[in-house]
């Protein structure tokens, strides 16, 4: 079955976030396809992260639906939709310190879909494929506060690889990250979409790691959709152009004559 083809694993109709007298959303619609690695961009403020929490089930929406895996799982909590196969890093990573890495990526293992199956040698050994794929196979032992914030990125990765999700949703991965940071979560994460092994949504404010990875990309501009469509339609569009970059400025001095 090609991308094209294949049924939505995530499915956003018509959702609004009111805060007060803030619309942080408004009317927001999007399909994510089974296999796909979907983008999702926009300046400060456009409301990628609220999406995010929307999704994940930290925020209830004041108006629309969440379906997940052909299920409505709008008011569903995080731990539940975890449970049913959705998995999400966050822009600040926050690993047990005075744990291993192994035991991190462990704890995912444990408490994923499959984790009550376990046990902890199964999951020992359940977390040498996330580990590997991620980069930090000869770390499992290292203590997590120990690590670079590059590496705690890889095994912020790893920890939800373990959950076996069906949709993983990273908020800002590059966030803080040096170029050289960068090119190696990109790496990572090219794994991990070629791996087959689940669906990607990502939010990143770097535009070419969006256009590297992903296959269709979602621009937000003050909580509604800009455009969507390919990756080189998206960053050639002047709407989006103008959002990023600002709309130039013109003049009507004339030049002063001789």
């Amino acid at each position: 079955m090609t991308k094209e083809s294949s049924q939505p694993i995530l499915e956003v109709d018509n959702v609004d976030m009111v805060f007060g007298g803030l619309r942080a959303l408004d009317a927001v619609n999007l399909q994510v396809r089974v296999g796909d690695c979907f983008g999702i961009i926009g300046a400060n403020g456009a409301g990628k992260t609220t999406l995010l929490n929307v999704i994940t089930g930290y925020l209830r929406p004041t108006k629309g639906k969440i379906v997940f895996d052909g299920v409505s799982v709008t008011g569903k909590t995080p731990f539940q939709l975890a449970k049913s196969g959705m998995g999400r890093t966050f822009q600040i990573t926050q690993p047990f310190v005075e744990m291993s890495v192994l035991e991190n990526v462990m704890t995912g293992a444990l408490f994923s879909i499959n984790g009550r199956k376990r046990s902890i040698a199964e999951a020992r050994a359940f977390c040498d494929e996330p580990l590997r794929l991620v980069g930090l196979a000869d770390q499992a032992e290292t203590l997590a506060g120990s690590l670079t914030l590059g590496a705690k990125k890889k095994l912020e990765l790893a920890r939800v690889l373990a959950t076996e999700p069906k949709l993983m949703l990273l908020d800002e991965v590059m966030g803080g990250l040096t170029r050289a940071e960068v090119e190696e979560i990109s790496e990572v994460l090219e794994k991990i979409r070629d791996s087959g092994k689940t669906t990607i949504v990502m939010i990143e404010h770097l535009v070419h790691v969006i256009t590297r990875l992903c296959d269709h990309v979602y621009v937000l501009n003050f909580g509604r959709e800009l455009f969507q469509g390919r990756p080189d339609d998206v960053i050639e569009h002047p709407e989006v152009i103008q959002a990023y970059l600002g709309k130039p400025q013109t003049t009507n001095a004339q030049p002063s004559g001789t």
